[in-house]
């Protein structure tokens, strides 16, 4: 895993501030780390907008974990007056997009403003394109919404380089999005490929591409793994609750702990 290491640059390029950051937390809060490609300068646009490598950035959410962790992050966003786009995962164990509470997430973040689309694993599939096609047709009979780019979960090293649309659906990991531009990611809660704003692309006001995971920035804790198990608590509370509401004998018996 490779943690966050500054960038050396010369006294002619700038580097980005580290507001807000906590020890241990090499992302800090998300709000300022916004502020910081806002205050450079820097235009968020959806994928099929990008047109020059000069200041562009396109941002992304692959939600694996939890609708109401993007819906936090869609706010923030929503109130700096930036837009950025959402992909859900239609074959989840960990939410449903078709559960009442995700569902009315994913409805509210389109409605500030964002676009949402589908968070797509292809290895689950024998026929990918055939699980594309079934899944896109889902997701927009639930949403109305046309759907113009997937991003690929947890892709390996075939689909990271399959630089063709995908049933004339393109995806984020082709060229003009991936390669063309520089890309960061925040996978595993640390900066995989380092700090966009240590950058010598954010120097010299490149185009960039960052994909954030909401989890990492709303949940509490100085290291990604204590995040995780802050969010393992969260979940088996919110487990006890439903099995209270559907089931009298757990009701009494959790009423009891």
């Amino acid at each position: 895993m490779e943690l966050h290491q500054p960038f050396i640059t010369s006294p002619a390029l700038k580097i980005g501030p580290r507001i807000g950051e906590l020890p241990g937390n090499h992302l800090g809060s998300y709000e300022d780390f916004l502020k910081t490609f806002l205050k450079d300068g820097y235009e968020f646009l959806f994928f099929q907008e990008i047109n020059s490598s000069y200041k562009q950035l396109v941002l992304r959410h692959d939600v694996d974990f939890d609708t109401a962790f993007a819906l936090e992050t869609a706010k923030i966003e929503a109130r700096l007056g930036v837009k950025s786009t959402y992909f859900f995962l239609l074959r989840s164990n960990l939410y449903n997009i078709l559960a009442p509470a995700d569902f009315e997430n994913v409805q509210e973040i389109r409605s500030l403003g964002h676009q949402i689309s589908v968070h797509f694993d292809p290895t689950i599939y024998d026929d990918f394109h055939q699980g594309l096609q079934q899944e896109v047709a889902i997701f927009e009979a639930c949403f109305n919404e046309k759907v113009k780019i997937v991003s690929f979960h947890r892709p390996n090293t075939f689909f990271q380089e399959y630089d063709s649309p995908v049933m004339n659906i393109e995806h984020t990991y082709q060229s003009k999005y991936f390669r063309d531009i520089k890309y960061f990611s925040d996978s595993t809660g640390v900066w995989r490929f380092g700090h966009p704003a240590d950058s010598m692309e954010f120097a010299l006001g490149k185009s960039l591409h960052i994909l954030i995971h909401p989890i990492w920035w709303v949940i509490n804790g100085h290291s990604n793994l204590k995040k995780l198990e802050s969010y393992f608590t969260q979940r088996i509370d919110a487990l006890k609750h439903e099995f209270s509401n559907n089931c009298i004998p757990f009701r009494k018996i959790h009423a009891q702990i």
